[in-house]
């Protein structure tokens, strides 16, 4: 059995989860128990409206300006998203998949 990498990463109108559909949420991993999951796909979308949330057009003089002080004061609840997350994906884990998170540890030295 070949072991899957899932990457957890933040990008503009772009779930954690690389990649997923940006207006639902839902997962496109190839990999069947993430990509059907409703607990999975609501919070993948609601930590890419939150992180999206962080964008500002035609703002400070740049036509995208990403809002840093935002991001911090936000930074618990985020936090607890990627923590719901990673603890959904470990519940439903069927030995296919590792996560490689590249956010929480970024998020938590803010």
């Amino acid at each position: 059995m070949t072991m899957q990498t899932v990457v957890l990463q933040l990008d503009f109108r772009q779930g954690p989860l690389w990649i997923s559909d940006f207006s639902t949420g839902t997962p496109q991993t190839g990999i069947s128990v993430i990509d059907t999951d409703e607990q999975v796909r609501k919070l993948n979308y609601e930590i890419q409206d939150l992180y999206d949330s962080y964008y500002e057009f035609d703002s400070h003089g740049q036509a995208v300006w990403f809002n840093e002080e935002k991001e911090k004061r936000d930074k618990s609840k985020m936090l607890d998203l990627f923590a719901r997350l990673n603890a959904r994906l470990a519940e439903i884990n069927d030995g296919t998949f590792v996560v490689d998170d590249r956010e929480t540890e970024r998020i938590s030295n803010l």
